[in-house]
């Protein structure tokens, strides 16, 4: 594999960037900020017309690169007043109504003795012969900044292997098309062919627009700010990769929220697999196997089968709020990672369908009409989905975790069968748990199958789990790991039980 490195090499152990004007703070500094400052510096030189800007416009083109960065943490913020030039009034004399506020949250890295601060962006170009690699270097050799202007840095390219960058220090970053989250989205360029137009066009036209801003005589004319570039989300071993996943809405015919019991969600979770089911016998993607339908999308292995892969069928009950119901009004299908184009087909495929009651349940819908599934988009704001997504160090579950066995009420045991689910669950991120029959949410239903009179309670199980312990768990990730959802543990973990809720879960409607 050869790469085109990149390295950029900053001043001080600290890093002024943001996502946005106010924050969160951007780590590690996109590809399309590099690239932003690529070009300042080859402008500044007057050569952003020559062979070194065509090279910027080749770089653009490039799939986005790996990142290697420093380990690292939040600053203290603190806002600083600087003079606002837009708001200058010269019937004013007194400077401190005239000032802006300007939010600071600096980056700062996590250093070992004698290791630089340093970032590194390898761009795959094996089998390329198109590199212009002596324009690209120049172009690096230009940069001043990286981030603020007080983020004074100077860069350098190379053309290097695996086996170079093998001993590189810092974590690395890898993206992914087609995953979105709440946070790991960096901005990256792009050569968009099919709209005729690139990043690098757009920040002439925004410079231009900067440069005719003031005219004499006139009101200030307005200033374009970047819009063509891509955001693609950036996991590390600090950020962990999670299932791709989509929501449903249940809703009535009429556009109403639908309310599901959620003391029942495995039901929904089975008229969901049905449905998918029944569309993809009728609809499969191309190309997969003539047993893709019953193994994937229903979820039945085959005997010998050692890596089993299936779709996940996730009721989700209403949390964020002390006072929420939690009845059950959205529904997640979850594949596994690297599945997005099978979930898609799916997904498409299902929107707007009814779902159908199962025939052995007795008016399961309690005489309301069968919901709709309405689907929302990755980039909903769903502060219910946030709470089953957003990357926590600490999640809590919700539906009680189905161990693969029985404990036989030993704690040793236990702990055995939790590692066992654990590991099943694709859960590798080290991690401390603790188990309790109870929920730490006080709607949740607890562990126990039946209560002091003998008769059933808690969450209804399949027929096939109702021997295995139940437990509720807290999982801590160690050094602080921010792990994405959702996260389903157990045996139950395809049909809803075993669902855990972040931490730091954020007030929403029900």
């Amino acid at each position: 594999m050869t790469y085109l490195l990149l390295t950029v090499q900053l001043l001080d152990d600290r890093y002024h960037g943001l996502l946005s004007r106010n924050g969160p703070p951007e780590w590690p500094p996109s590809p399309f900020r590099l690239f932003c400052a690529l070009v300042a510096g080859v402008a500044r030189r007057g050569e952003l017309e020559g062979d070194n800007g065509k090279a910027l416009a080749w770089l653009q083109g490039l799939d986005p690169p790996i990142i290697i960065a420093p380990k690292s943490r939040e600053g203290h913020r603190f806002t600083r007043f600087v003079p606002n030039n837009d708001g200058d009034n010269p019937k004013k004399v007194d400077r401190q109504e005239r000032l802006a506020a300007k939010l600071n949250i600096p980056t700062l890295m996590l250093l070992k003795q004698d290791e630089k601060p340093q970032l590194h962006y390898l761009w795959d170009i094996a089998g390329r012969t198109d590199v212009p690699f002596d324009h690209i270097r120049h172009a690096a050799r230009s940069l001043v900044a990286l981030g603020w202007g007080i983020d004074m840095a100077f860069a350098d390219a190379k053309r290097v292997t695996e086996a170079d960058i093998q001993n590189f220090p810092g974590l690395r970053w890898y993206p992914n098309r087609g995953e979105w989250r709440e946070d790991g989205m960096l901005r990256v360029p792009i050569l968009g062919a099919e709209r005729q137009e690139s990043t690098l066009q757009d920040l002439n036209e925004c410079h231009e627009t900067v440069m005719a801003r003031i005219e004499h005589g006139k009101p200030l004319h307005t200033v374009n700010k970047p819009r063509v570039y891509e955001q693609v989300f950036y996991a590390s071993d600090e950020r962990p990769l999670g299932r791709s996943w989509r929501v449903f809405e249940l809703r009535n015919a009429d556009g109403s929220r639908f309310r599901y019991s959620h003391r029942r969600l495995i039901h929904i979770s089975g008229m969901v697999r049905h449905l998918a089911k029944e569309t993809m016998m009728n609809d499969p993607p191309r190309g997969v196997a003539s047993n893709w339908v019953e193994t994937y999308v229903a979820g039945h292995a085959e005997a010998d089968s050692k890596d089993h892969r299936q779709l996940s069928y996730l009721p989700l009950p209403s949390v964020g709020h002390e006072h929420a119901d939690p009845g059950v009004r959205r529904v997640m299908i979850v594949a596994p990672i690297g599945d997005d184009a099978w979930l898609d087909h799916v997904v498409r495929r299902v929107a707007g369908q009814i779902l159908e009651p199962d025939p052995d349940q007795p008016d399961p819908f309690a005489g309301q009409e069968p919901p709709i599934l309405v689907p929302m988009t990755p980039q909903t704001r769903d502060g219910v989905v946030r709470c089953y997504t957003e990357p926590a160090n600490v999640w809590h579950s919700f539906t009680p975790v189905i161990l693969p066995g029985h404990d036989d009420h030993k704690p040793d045991k236990t702990r055995a069968l939790i590692e066992r689910a654990l590991l099943q669950s694709g859960i590798d991120q080290p991690c401390e748990f603790e188990w309790s029959p109870f929920s730490r949410f006080p709607k949740s239903y607890s562990a126990h199958k039946y209560g002091r009179n003998k008769q059933p309670q808690g969450y209804y199980r399949p027929d096939y789990l109702q021997s295995q312990t139940a437990v509720h768990l807290t999982l801590r990730f160690k050094s602080n790991v921010q792990v994405p959802g959702p996260i389903v543990i157990g045996a139950g973990r395809h049909c809803g039980l075993g669902l855990f809720v972040s931490a730091k879960t954020s007030p929403s409607d029900p």
